[in-house]
């Protein structure tokens, strides 16, 4: 039925399909986790008035990466959360960066712009670096929204955090109703205190 002439080739020929489908997958499965693997300094975004930023200007800093809005019921202790943070941080390296969000509620309802930063300064809200309004959740989530819950679930309301290490890294995420002076010990550590 089958000679060793025959035989031979034909299992040397399944042995290599077989490596180069395994390979193939693997390699896929590779290109895929490097994609993933990039760090936040790999994105850019647009600040308030649409122009964009290059995240790697804070390559060497302490990121706090927060989605804010203007009419929750947590805004005024995440603001001045936040301006602590920014207060006592900032000069060791902590840069705190805000992401404007209106899916929960509408409880961002301004405009990108001027009206984004009279909200601000209306508020005393010296809370760090201001960047365009964005989604953080769903199909048409930011990139760095995607990035940051790649491995957890959605954004689930306004003022959810994430630490970011000095090298881009994604250090910790924290829930919205926490507030930011909870964060000091993790901050420090960061920054090497």
């Amino acid at each position: 039925m089958f000679d060793k002439e025959t035989l031979f080739p034909g299992l040397l020929a399944a042995v290599a399909l077989v490596v180069v489908l395994q390979t193939r997958s693997r390699l896929q499965q590779d290109l895929q986790d490097m994609r993933w693997r990039l760090t936040i300094h790999a994105l850019t975004v647009r600040d308030t008035f649409g122009n964009p930023v290059q995240l790697d200007i804070f390559a060497g800093h302490v990121m706090l990466i927060v989605n804010i809005a203007s009419r929750c019921g947590l805004t005024l202790s995440q603001y001045n959360g936040l301006r602590y943070l920014l207060e006592e941080y900032e000069e060791q390296g902590l840069r705190i960066l805000n992401f404007p969000c209106n899916q929960f509620g509408g409880q961002m309802p301004e405009s990108d712009g001027q009206e984004m930063l009279d909200h601000l300064r209306r508020e005393g809200a010296n809370i760090g670096h201001l960047f365009a309004k964005i989604d953080v959740k769903g199909a048409q989530a930011d990139p760095l929204y995607k990035l940051l819950t790649r491995h957890q679930h959605d954004i689930e309301w306004n003022f959810v955090k994430f630490l970011v290490d000095r090298k881009g890294n994604i250090h910790k995420r924290y829930g919205a109703e926490l507030e930011p002076v909870a964060l000091t010990d993790d901050i420090e550590l960061l920054l090497g205190r």
